[in-house]
């Protein structure tokens, strides 16, 4: 499921360097980004295994180097659930001291706190013992701090991103008011100048971080970008409508072999397993085709033709528990993707 501590990962993931810029304004020019960036998720983890999997908070831990040749490490720390902690400041505090330890390098801190509480704003670990203190503080980005019109001129990505995550703050939308609300901000971000790239990343969080209750207004949200990408189907006349049908039965019935032979030919293994894997899960709960393609950032026709070989799902395990055949053996005799039996296989096997 698209939990908001990942949707907050990932955005961060593809926005960093403009991240950077949004929160940390004064030191953006200092870093020379022509020697690009490296997000540190191995040395997160092995720092703090007991972060993993939690969906309150997102760690990010990235480095840069400076225009005078220094390496810098960023630490960023976001409360994703918008409740107060009182043990936040003191683990601030031991990630700190855990990285510098560990690997002895500057570190710049930075909490971004979503919750609706604008009184709790935890900036700094104290801690005092017979004569001895031990002071430690860092910049905090509180949300509730924020409207919606404080972004409206920042051509920052961050800042529909922000539009976004105030959503968030409001617990009683109905689908209706929410629904006008996310077109608003799409709206919004169309009108900026984004590249291709950038609108598709920004659309998947403006639509997943605060959810419709009912399926329907998804689609009705994909309704009214389509209006607003002005994407309209063309009226055609019984001609084009039985010539466009044949295509797509011929499409159709060619689909199945083309993946085998097309679609795996142009992409790694490892990617390809990841995607198949990914669009059978996202099938079975509901995803439509758009939001899967968008999400796994692959092509639509590789989704369709997936979901349609995963008709055959009960063949292909009766196959495979059968031990009278190979994969690639049950991929032959059903023109289905060897990788997608691969994938079931995988799963029986659990």
């Amino acid at each position: 499921m698209l939990t908001k501590d990942r949707l907050w990962k990932a955005i961060f993931e593809d926005f960093f360097p403009q991240a950077i810029l949004f929160y940390f304004s004064e030191h953006y020019h200092k870093i020379d980004w022509k020697r690009g960036y490296v997000m540190l998720d191995k040395e997160l983890q092995e720092l703090f295994p007991e972060s993993e999997g939690n969906e309150r908070r997102v760690d990010i831990l990235a480095k840069v180097w400076l225009l005078d040749g220094t390496e810098q490490w960023i630490l960023i720390h976001i409360e994703v659930q918008g409740y107060k902690d009182n043990d936040f400041a003191e683990r601030m505090f031991i990630y700190y001291y855990r990285a510098t330890d560990r690997f002895g390098k500057p570190i710049s801190a930075l909490a971004i706190l979503t919750d609706p509480n604008k009184s709790w704003r935890p900036d700094h670990y104290l801690k005092t013992c017979m004569g001895t203190k031990l002071l430690y503080e860092f910049p905090v980005f509180k949300l509730a701090d924020y409207s919606e019109e404080d972004f409206d001129n920042d051509p920052n990505p961050w800042a529909i991103v922000m539009k976004a995550a105030l959503t968030g703050l409001k617990a009683n939308w109905t689908d209706e008011s929410l629904l006008q609300v996310k077109i608003k901000i799409y709206k919004d971000m169309r009108e900026r100048g984004y590249t291709k790239k950038q609108v598709r990343n920004l659309l998947v969080f403006i639509k997943f971080y605060v959810r419709f209750r009912k399926k329907e207004f998804f689609h009705k949200f994909e309704s009214e970008r389509q209006k607003i990408e002005n994407i309209k189907k063309q009226p055609m006349g019984i001609v084009e409508l039985v010539k466009e049908h044949l295509i797509e039965e011929a499409k159709q019935e060619g689909m199945e072999e083309g993946l085998v032979k097309g679609i795996e030919k142009g992409m790694e293994r490892g990617d390809l397993k990841r995607a198949i894997t990914g669009i059978r899960n996202m099938h079975k709960k509901g995803f439509g085709v758009d939001d899967i393609a968008d999400l796994l950032e692959v092509p639509k026709s590789l989704v369709v033709g997936i979901i349609k070989q995963l008709e055959k799902e009960y063949e292909i395990i009766h196959c495979l528990r059968s031990d009278l055949f190979r994969v690639e053996e049950i991929a032959d005799k059903l023109k289905i993707s060897q990788m997608l039996v691969q994938v079931l296989n995988d799963s029986l096997k659990k």
